[in-house]
C-alpha cells in the first residue's frame, strides 16, 4: 500500500511522543511490481510529489520516500512549505533541472543529505523505509553519546 500524501498535516502527535500517519484518502494498492499508475485525475499534493508521480503519475513506496524527505524539510524549517515561491506548473520542470530544497537552516547536515538522498530522480538510488529506519536510529545514537548519553552496562 502507499500513502501518497506523506506530510507535515497528516501527522498526528500523540501524548506519548508518537507520531501517526494519517488520512488515508489518496493510499492505493500497487501491482505486482510495487508500482501504481494513476491518471491524476483529482486533487494532488504537488510540492510534495516525486518527479515520476509529476512525469508520469507512477506512485511507488519510492514516491512517499520522497514525500517523507520533504516532511523532514517541513519539520526543520517550522512548517515552511515546500517550494513557496515555485507555480504548480513550473514544479516539474524545476525538478528535472535538479532543483531541490534547500538545507532548513536548523537541520544537521547528516539528515539533509538524508533528505537529498530521498530526492533522488533515479527511484532506484532513494532509500527504503527500513534503510530511512536504520539511519535515524544510528544518528540519533550517535548524537546522543556526543551529549554523554551512553548505556552503562
Amino acid at each position: 500500500m502507499i500513502h501518497r500524501d506523506v506530510a507535515c498535516r497528516n501527522i498526528l502527535l500523540l501524548n506519548s511522543n508518537i507520531a501517526k500517519l494519517a488520512d488515508f484518502g489518496l493510499c492505493c494498492y500497487c501491482d505486482k511490481n510495487g508500482i501504481f499508475k494513476d491518471t491524476m485525475q483529482k486533487k494532488f499534493p504537488v510540492k510534495w510529489l516525486s518527479i515520476e508521480a509529476l512525469r508520469q503519475g507512477l506512485f511507488s513506496d519510492k514516491s512517499d520516500v520522497w514525500a517523507f524527505g520533504v516532511l523532514c524539510f517541513e519539520v526543520f524549517s517550522y512548517g515552511e512549505i515546500p517550494y513557496s515561491m515555485i507555480e504548480y506548473p513550473k514544479m516539474l520542470e524545476i525538478l528535472k533541472e535538479g532543483t531541490r530544497l534547500e538545507k532548513p537552516k536548523d537541520a544537521p547536515t547528516y539528515l539533509y543529505e538524508l533528505m537529498q538522498d530521498c530526492w533522488e530522480e533515479d527511484t532506484d538510488k532513494r532509500p527504503t523505509f527500513k534503510e530511512i529506519n536504520r539511519k535515524i536510529k544510528l544518528m540519533l545514537e550517535q548524537e546522543s553519546v556526543k551529549y554523554g548519553y551512553v548505556i552503562l552496562s
